[in-house]
Parts: C-alpha cells; structure tokens; sequence
C-alpha cells in the first residue's frame, strides 16, 4: 500500500517533468489495476475563440491525436455535459457515434470501443475535458466508475495546477506586457500576429521535432511576451520615428537582457525554476535575435544551440517585421518578404523547417494579416 501511495505522490508532484509525463505516470497506475484503460487525454477549452484543443495524452498502445481542435458550438453533444455539468459514459462507439467527425473517425480507426467523458470546471468555468478510452467494449462498469472518478479528481487536479502555475506567471508578466503594448505603439497587433504565426510554425513542424500540443498551446501563449525588456528601453529610442545610431542600437539590444532579467525574477519568486512552460517562456525571451549563423544576439548561438521555440520565434518576428508598416520603413510585398526568408535560410541565418512551415500554410497566414490588420 505504501508502494502505491508513493507511486502516486511521484505523479503528482514530480516538479522537473512536464503535464503529459505526470498523466503518463499516473496512467500507469490506473492500468496496474484496469488494464483496459488504453488512453487518458485532457483536452483544453478556449473560450475566446470557443475552441477545444488536444492538450496532453497518455496512449502507450496506438497514436496519439495530436493537434486536432474543434469549435464547441459545433459539438452539441459534448456542450450539453457542460450545461448539466455531467459526465458521460459511452459502452459502444461504433453504435452510438454516427457522425463523421474527424475526431470520431480517429477514435474508429484507433479501434476504441467504448469511453468515459468529463467536464472540468474550475469554480463556475469550464476549462477543459478529461476522455478515458477503451479497446474494450462495456468497459466503464459501476465498479470501474467508483475508481476511475478518484483519479479523474487527481487528472483534473494536475491539470488545474499547471493551470494555475502559468496563469501566475502570465499575471504577474502581463502588467509590463499591457505596459509595452501602450509604450511601443507601433507594434499594433504585433503580439497578436506573432502569437498566430508561431503557432502556426509549431504545428507544421510539430511532427518532425516531436513537439507536443502542451509545447505548442504553451509557446502559442508566451509568444506576446518576447520583447517584453522594452519596458526598459527609453522612449526617446523605442518610439524615433526613424533610423537609429549605432549607440542607440545598442541600446536597443539590451532589450533582450533585461527582458531575461525581469522573467527570471518572476520565475524564481512563483518558485517556477524547474517548469516547462516556465522554461519554453524563458526561451521566447532569450533567444528570438539569435541566428543560426551565430550573428544574433545577445550570445551569438549558432543553430544547433538556439531552442526551437526560440527559432520559432525569431522567424514570426521577422515575417511580421518584414510585411509591417513601421515608423522607419514601409511594408513589404509578399513576394518580397518570401524572397527575404529565402536568403536568410541560404544564408544560415534562420531555421530552414521553420520558414517551409510559415510559407507552407498560405491561407492561414495571410488569413492573420487580415484578422490581425493594424489600423490605418
């Protein structure tokens, strides 16, 4: 008993490994005594855009669904378990799923047979859906159920933590943000478009670089807080209207530093220190001016030492640069920013799979700019 007990506190609180291996070890768990439970996935709420997206998994046996998102208005089915805050237990897909959803078609094909769905609230707000599936048919019997819901109260509580974990660190960072947004005007809807771009680069790379649907929602919401040291740049030089000096530049630069500064501080007074999010949102900081032909700054990495949500970064920063109006320049044709992006990968400078995967999703790219578009 002891065993089990100490096995269960190793899941939940195991500070130096990310939320999908914690699911993964207390999935563990559950299938040392229910050996049929064949995935654990939460799947997060967005309410601002009213999308449910694929967040992390445990699947050991089969492939896990990865970056799949779906607008809730569109799935009455699963808004109902919302309103009556209720769970849901189905003992035969094939039979009671009709609909062609990409989402049913993967269960179908993954062979589940039957699940368990519940909505997880924090105080009045839901936030997201804890799925337990089965291979096996009439898996979820009451017995089973009694279980099963202890560690979904466990599943839900590591996901709330980590939650709330970042959400501490957002806050704490978003005043400064808000701040640089009001002081750096000509970023407009910078931060919103970079946000979308990096996304959209992780998601066309996610494959190759194993990146996670965890590491993409977490760098999708970091990705506003890369130029966050400019709150420590003077305004004489963050808004010149034109071209600045050589001391001016380098001043500039030293945005970067301060920025480390200032998340490093609030990492370590939120007790973050050993967090991915806390991690990938140190490297968005860190790392978007460095290149891979180790001309960046401010450390003057080469490719293979710049983070991957750095290169990302840097990448969505210099595409909205580039097709931007800014005080010192006019905005570029997209032939001419495609071509830019060209030579900066001939030349070493940026990620070459990052680039493919940003010039690769042309209607979702373009469909930012006009969603994103600056006032005129």
């Amino acid at each position: 008993m002891q065993t089990k007990t100490n096995q269960l506190m190793d899941a939940l609180s195991m500070s130096k490994i990310d939320l999908s291996q914690r699911l993964e070890n207390l999935h563990e768990i559950i299938r040392g005594r229910y050996e049929f439970i064949d995935r654990i996935a939460i799947a997060l709420y967005d309410a601002k855009t009213d999308l449910l997206k694929t967040f992390v998994s445990s699947t050991p046996d089969g492939s896990p669904l990865k970056a799949y998102e779906a607008h809730m208005s569109e799935v009455p089915s699963l808004q109902t378990l919302i309103h009556l805050r209720k769970s849901r237990i189905v003992q035969d897909i094939d039979d009671t799923f009709h609909a062609h959803s990409d989402h049913t078609e993967w269960l179908k094909k993954q062979h589940y047979l039957s699940s368990y769905t519940i909505p997880v609230f924090q105080g009045n707000h839901f936030v997201a859906f804890l799925f337990f599936d089965s291979k096996t048919p009439n898996a979820f019997q009451q017995e089973t159920l009694h279980f099963l819901d202890v560690f979904a109260d466990l599943a839900a509580h590591l996901y709330l933590v980590e939650v709330a974990a970042v959400k501490s660190l957002l806050n704490t960072v978003n005043l400064a943000t808000d701040f640089a947004r009001i002081r750096d005007l000509e970023t407009g809807n910078h931060l919103d478009r970079m946000a979308m771009y990096s996304r959209l680069i992780a998601k066309g790379i996610a494959e190759k670089y194993q990146l996670t649907d965890e590491f993409i929602e977490y760098l999708h919401l970091f990705a506003p807080l890369h130029d966050i040291g400019k709150v420590g740049i003077p305004d004489k030089i963050l808004l010149k209207p034109g071209k600045l000096d050589a001391d001016e530049w380098n001043t500039m630069k030293k945005h970067v530093q301060l920025g480390v500064v200032m998340i490093d501080q609030m990492i370590d007074d939120l007790g973050l220190n050993q967090n991915t999010a806390a991690t990938i949102m140190r490297n968005v900081v860190s790392g978007h001016h460095e290149r891979g032909d180790g001309s960046g700054y401010p450390q003057g990495l080469t490719l293979a030492q710049i983070p991957i949500e750095s290169r990302i970064i840097a990448i969505a920063d210099v595409y909205d640069a580039l097709s931007t109006i800014r005080p010192y320049k006019k905005a570029w044709s997209e032939e001419d920013v495609i071509a830019e992006l060209h030579k900066e990968v001939a030349a070493g400078r940026l990620d070459a799979d990052c680039v493919t995967a940003l010039l690769n999703a042309t209607e979702e790219r373009l469909q930012i700019q006009t969603q994103f578009a600056d006032p005129i």
